[in-house]
């Protein structure tokens, strides 16, 4: 037997069938990294073709696997740790994220100061610029940037 007829075997076919997981084991091994909206679930549920989707979905759902109430509050705590943004900017991942959210119930001065910790601008003009490309408002930005060099000075 040639090699390109070894290759078409019919048990290779049975043995890669066989190593397919299932979709929940696909999903749970999705969300073993960290927690994920209904709409994540199921794009990464239709990029491995599954067909069971939405008894997929309606599982997790039963087993509290994927809450979009949690999501929210999970992300907007690990973007307030991690990465400070403002609630334009959070709101707009959300969106990519297929949750619509009205408003967010967040402390901007905090985070805009948070952030600023962390990047440590060197001038007014790019403190302004980082805060801005974080998705912060002016008004906020204007009161977080008086406090901070008010407090330096």
């Amino acid at each position: 037997m040639s090699k390109k007829e070894k290759s078409l075997c019919p048990n290779k076919w049975v043995k890669s069938m066989k190593n397919k997981k299932s979709p929940l084991e696909n999903a749970f091994h999705f969300l073993s990294f960290r927690s994920r909206s209904e709409k994540e679930m199921r794009d990464f549920l239709k990029k491995k073709e599954v067909l069971q989707i939405d008894e997929t979905i309606d599982k997790l759902k039963e087993l509290d696997f994927i809450n979009d109430r949690k999501f929210i509050q999970e992300f907007v705590d690990s973007r307030s740790k991690n990465k400070p943004k403002g609630k334009k900017a959070l709101i707009i991942e959300l969106k990519r994220k297929g949750i619509d959210v009205e408003d967010l119930d967040i402390n901007e001065d905090e985070l805009a100061k948070k952030a600023l910790e962390k990047k440590k601008p060197r001038s007014f003009g790019q403190a302004s610029r980082f805060l801005y490309s974080r998705g912060f408002s002016w008004n906020v930005i204007e009161r977080t940037l008086k406090n901070w060099y008010n407090d330096d000075a």
